[in-house]
């Protein structure tokens, strides 16, 4: 949620439930201002929020770096490093490596199609006609 300014770089992945914001939503006292007081959230590139992280205003996340799963981050979080917990602390310090990226996997949309058609056509090479029929007349009850 952005009332002002949230910055996203390349490659960040965020997990499903993650809330992001750069406001207070209302005033402390005055409940009825409409936006409190605001300060931008920057992730920088490759920057992975993990499921029902929470990533408060004024906060800039480092590239390359990794918040844990329902992590609540109140304080700018440096590059390379894996942040946890309420409040979020430094749990490890990444090797300043060149990092495989989202952007690498989708590079080649052809390749890709290819790999995924394959992996395809390995997990459905059993499956037959007289299978499907039968799995919809006979379902298997322990499934």
């Amino acid at each position: 949620m952005s009332a002002t300014r949230v910055v996203i770089g390349d490659a960040c992945m965020i997990a499903h439930g993650a809330y992001i914001s750069d406001a207070d939503w209302h005033g402390i006292y005055d409940r009825a201002k409409p936006v409190g007081n605001t300060k931008p959230v920057v992730l920088e590139d490759n920057v992975w929020i993990g499921d029902s992280a929470i990533i408060c205003k004024g906060v800039t996340i480092g590239k390359n770096s990794i918040i844990g799963a329902g992590a609540v981050v109140t304080k700018n979080v440096p590059p390379n490093s894996i942040f946890a917990g309420n409040p979020a602390r430094l749990v490890k310090n990444l090797d300043d490596v060149e990092f495989n990226t989202r952007a690498n996997f989708l590079e080649d949309p052809s390749k890709l199609a290819k790999e995924f058609d394959a992996l395809d056509k390995y997990t459905l090479s059993t499956n037959t006609t007289l299978g499907w029929l039968k799995s919809l007349l006979m379902p298997d009850k322990n499934n």
